[in-house]
């Protein structure tokens, strides 16, 4: 399950409208826009409630179809989008790509020419690489994990994550300029409080990207100085209250030897140097994670921390 890239695909959406709000009148109260809005709103609050069932979301799914029924005589891009939308939130949330398919297959037949139609292939092609990255991912689950280099790092002494072995290893695969990794720093500062003084690291691995953002308003360039960006990235951990490690890595961020397709991306190695978990995201629940850690730190019979967790 994958809402975050379901609210993804609708926020891309909205942001189109702004560039062509000349065909939207600001006064407008209702329509197929103004509808999908508050319908998409409906299905964010119940996924944020953690109501992620195709049980849980059945009033909202018969609510497409009573969308598109409502604007059936009309084959606009708005119109389309509300099947779009539809079909993402199958394949994205509830994980039926067979009715993901057949949707877009229909979208592709019922509104031709249309900017939605347009996306249907680039998203069965993304939704196809998910998978394969994935079933990739699952391979490497309690097999020795991919080794990182670090080329620069917060932590003192770490250049592999070999250095590592002996505890237990959360990897943060992030960038500045990537939103839901920056919007995740909450958790990650929480876990890394956890766990502190305990078996358990947590390192921020990114890689060099040419810039840096959320130092200032605009993006810091970097590129082709790498040592720039090191430099930015110590004020940037400052000013972002930073308290976990963080690495630059040899390997890119999106890392093909963990699968990863889109950041954040989080795994869990255990203090053998295996792989346990991964295609985690750093904003999951904190008792879900420390259910996660904690049962290696037991099984390698090292210390857990025995106060209570809050959700």
């Amino acid at each position: 399950m994958n809402f975050r890239l379901f609210l993804a695909s609708f926020s891309l959406f909205l942001g189109a409208l702004v560039t062509t709000s000349a065909q939207v009148t600001p006064n407008t109260t209702t329509g197929p826009v103004t509808d999908l809005k508050t319908l998409v709103d409906q299905i964010q609050t119940k996924l944020r409630a953690g109501q992620t069932s195709a049980a849980d979301l059945a009033s909202e799914l018969a609510a497409f179809d009573a969308l598109l029924a409502k604007y059936a005589v009309q084959r606009t891009d708005d119109v389309a989008q509300i099947l779009y939308m539809q079909a993402t939130l199958h394949g994205q949330v509830l994980n039926d790509s067979e009715k993901m398919k057949e949707l877009f297959s229909r979208l592709k037949t019922d509104f031709p020419g249309t900017k939605s139609a347009a996306a249907v292939d680039a998203a069965l092609t993304a939704l196809n690489r998910r998978a394969k990255a994935k079933e990739a991912s699952a391979s490497l689950v309690g097999k020795p994990a991919p080794q990182l280099h670090f080329n620069w790092t917060t932590r003192e002494g770490l250049k592999t994550l070999a250095d590592l072995k002996g505890k237990v290893v959360v990897l943060d695969f992030w960038a500045t300029w990537c939103g839901p990794c920056v919007s995740s720093f909450p958790q990650v500062r929480e876990l890394t409080a956890h766990y502190k003084d305990l078996a358990v690291v947590v390192v921020g691995v990114t890689s060099i990207q040419g810039s840096i953002s959320g130092l200032q308003p605009q993006r810091i360039d970097t590129k082709g100085d790498a040592q720039k960006e090191y430099t930015l990235m110590a004020d940037y951990i400052k000013a972002k209250a930073i308290t976990w490690t963080i690495a630059f890595s040899a390997e890119e961020v999106f890392n093909p030897d963990y699968g990863i397709t889109g950041i954040p991306h989080m795994a869990i190695i255990a203090p053998d140097g295996t792989l346990r978990h991964t295609g985690l995201h750093p904003a999951m629940p904190h008792a879900d994670k420390v259910e996660k850690i904690d049962a290696l730190l037991r099984e390698f019979k090292l210390p857990v921390r025995a106060t209570a967790v809050l959700p």
